[in-house]
């Protein structure tokens, strides 16, 4: 793996942000049971901060990877792992609520990847371009 310290870190201040947010927004998550419009903005906004972490993440990684690979699947299964796992060990039973809170989690972790590897790709023929422009300035 050539690219494998620049993943490593990518890996680490992704589950460390991912641990960091749910960390903070714990408390947040006993709003989702409640009926109507509260529990539905509450979810949403959790599904909106995890798909932009992961979309980010995925995004830069791409952009600089030397060559295509598959890698950006882990990252988001790593952005994923750590509200899961809290989600999955701190609750009382695993109700609807709970499973809810994980599909969102996990829908909102398969979009940005997926549209942050688009974004990515772009970034990264454009900074390709870039380069050969710079490069042959010179």
């Amino acid at each position: 793996m050539k690219d494998g310290a620049r993943f490593f870190a990518y890996a680490t201040w992704t589950v460390m942000i991912s641990l960091a947010i749910i960390l903070f927004t714990n408390r947040f998550l006993e709003f989702i049971s409640e009926p109507g419009f509260i529990g539905t903005l509450v979810l949403l906004a959790f599904g909106f901060i995890y798909l932009n972490l992961t979309y980010a993440a995925v995004k830069r990684y791409i952009r600089k990877v030397p060559f295509p690979t598959n890698l950006h699947m882990l990252l988001a299964a790593l952005v994923f792992l750590p509200p899961a796992v809290w989600i999955i060990v701190f609750s009382d039973a695993i109700t609807t609520t709970e499973i809810l809170i994980l599909f969102v989690l996990a829908l909102s972790c398969f979009l940005g990847m997926v549209y942050g590897n688009r974004a990515g790709i772009k970034a990264r023929y454009e900074y390709i371009q870039a380069l050969k422009e710079y490069q042959s300035k010179n």
